[in-house]
């Protein structure tokens, strides 16, 4: 028998539970350990904070849902790792923390046979903006809690507009992020349009300015510089803006609340500060990583073996010079940690957009000393002899970790076929999937009518040519971006619900 452990049931853990025990007989044990109770669709937060669906219809009750599939839930907060075990019990186990039951607050052992780590951002920690006896209404739009609370604010101030005069100064609603290199699923953006449409529908759009900071961040990531590319994908997105009438403030992330005036600034930190007044604030919040601790059996520090210095899980995935003599990501391909191979990292715990981007941050490494840089890539950042302003420049160049939806079934079924292989000698009938074949997409979609040409659907990929592999950029928009869209999502629902035949679908 052996005991799977999986730390984490967001999209990339809750998957992996669900196709470990839909695959393993039942003399296998399949373990899941999260703080929270449900599962959240992290598409669909921005349509809950604006109103267009409903909370219930996007979260899934985990404890009965894994009681039905024979899933073993521990709702607690993992907090140390022991992968050489400790001296009274040699296996390898996680110390947990039970948060919802009538163990709370009580401390765990769970041993393990093989460890998948899928903790993705701490979403309790997210980093938000400075405020100073801030007045203005406020969403953090990434956290369920806050998009509900978000909901009623703008309810309120839909409530506040119509009982006003017409010859009322328009009211203002700022939506965007505050830290550049900030990744996710763009929910500050689609956020925006979603409350476009639900100030057109009550017709009060007349009466209020969207303001959209896009904290200079790259619309679509993309795995090697394409400068072509990136200037595509912004303008089909800044068209799109201007078409609903919503003010981009291109570069500029916003920096702190005073009452409810809201500070922004330039992303690349030239120029003075400059203010807006606002009545209702939504940012998409730079996310925090969750690394847990990690000791040997006395007791010693050892996170270094499976953590970066950017808290990134550490996995098969490194940076090599291409032709030009350039760094160029290789993606991970088995997800196990280089120390302890029935350890997985996932999710966005590994961080798939945090690599080099181009040689700035060669340059950085080389003015202040040397640095490995085939270690700096998505999972693992080794060694690095610099001085600390120039760890510093690093820091700043790298991305923060991403979202990575996109690839979260992908990387969910391959650690599922390892594990399984090796559990049951089951002879893989397809070779795996590579990450760098798989499309990066960003899908935007805010109505919920039967038919709507509001969808936008803008899709990065490689082509499959071996002779002359190259990015493509396809953007698309209206009723067949819409359904696209829809369709994907209600999919995400179905998988998450464990659903017959779910495992048969389209990734």
């Amino acid at each position: 028998m052996a005991r799977i452990v999986v730390i984490g049931a967001g999209t990339s853990g809750h998957a992996t539970a669900l196709g470990l025990r839909h695959r393993l007989d039942g003399e296998h044990q399949v373990i899941v350990i999260s703080p929270d109770s449900l599962w959240v669709n992290p598409d669909c937060l921005p349509h809950i904070a604006a109103g267009l669906q409903a909370s219930v219809h996007e979260t899934v009750p985990l404890g009965s849902l894994y009681r039905r599939k024979g899933i073993i839930f521990h709702q607690a907060l993992a907090r140390v790792i022991y992968p050489q075990g400790l001296r009274d019990d040699s296996r390898p186990q996680v110390e947990i923390q039970f948060t919802g039951s009538p163990l709370s607050g009580e401390i765990a052992r769970v041993p393990y046979d093989f460890l998948v780590v899928a903790t993705g951002h701490d979403m309790n920690r997210v980093a938000g903006l400075p405020t100073e006896g801030a007045t203005v209404a406020s969403c953090v739009i990434d956290r369920l809690d806050s998009a509900i609370a978000g909901e009623a604010e703008l309810r309120r101030l839909a409530s506040e507009i119509q009982d006003s005069p017409l010859g009322d100064s328009p009211r203002v609603i700022a939506v965007g992020r505050a830290a550049r290199g900030m990744g996710g699923y763009y929910g500050a953006l689609e956020y925006a349009l979603a409350v476009d449409g639900v100030l057109r529908a009550e017709g009060l759009r007349n009466r209020v300015q969207i303001h959209f900071f896009d904290a200079g961040r790259p619309w679509l990531y993309t795995l090697n510089e394409n400068p072509e590319m990136e200037q595509a994908a912004r303008q089909a997105i800044e068209k799109l803006l201007h078409r609903y009438r919503i003010v981009l403030h291109r570069g500029k992330r916003l920096s702190n609340v005073n009452g409810n005036r809201l500070r922004y600034v330039s992303a690349d930190g030239e120029g003075s500060p400059e203010e807006i007044t606002c009545q209702l604030l939504a940012v998409e919040a730079s996310r925090v990583l969750t690394p847990l601790e990690v000791k040997n059996p006395e007791g010693q520090d050892i996170s270094g073996q499976l953590y970066d210095r950017w808290g990134r899980f550490k996995v098969d995935a490194r940076l090599q010079e291409n032709s030009r003599g350039e760094p160029e990501a290789v993606l991970p391909q088995t997800f196990r940690n280089p120390s302890f191979p029935r350890i997985f990292g996932i999710g966005s715990a590994i961080a798939l957009d945090a690599v080099c981007p181009g040689k700035s941050v060669a340059k950085a490494a080389a003015s202040g000393g040397t640095a490995a840089l085939a270690d700096l890539g998505t999972g693992s950042l080794g060694a690095i002899s610099v001085d600390d302003s120039a760890e510093s420049r690093l820091r700043d160049l790298a991305p923060e970790p991403s979202q990575t939806r996109d690839m979260s079934h992908l990387m969910s079924r391959e650690v599922t076929d390892q594990i399984v292989g090796e559990l049951t000698d089951e002879e893989r009938k397809d070779p795996p999937e590579r990450l760098d074949e798989i499309e990066s997409v960003l899908s935007l979609e805010w109505d919920y009518t039967l038919f709507s040409r509001r969808g936008f659907y803008a899709e990065i990929g490689l082509t499959k040519s071996k002779e002359n592999p190259r990015q493509v950029l396809l953007v698309r928009n209206g009723l067949f971006a819409y359904w696209s869209v829809r369709i994907e999502r209600f999919l995400e629902r179905y998988r998450a619900q464990g659903h017959p035949l779910w495992w048969l679908l389209p990734s």
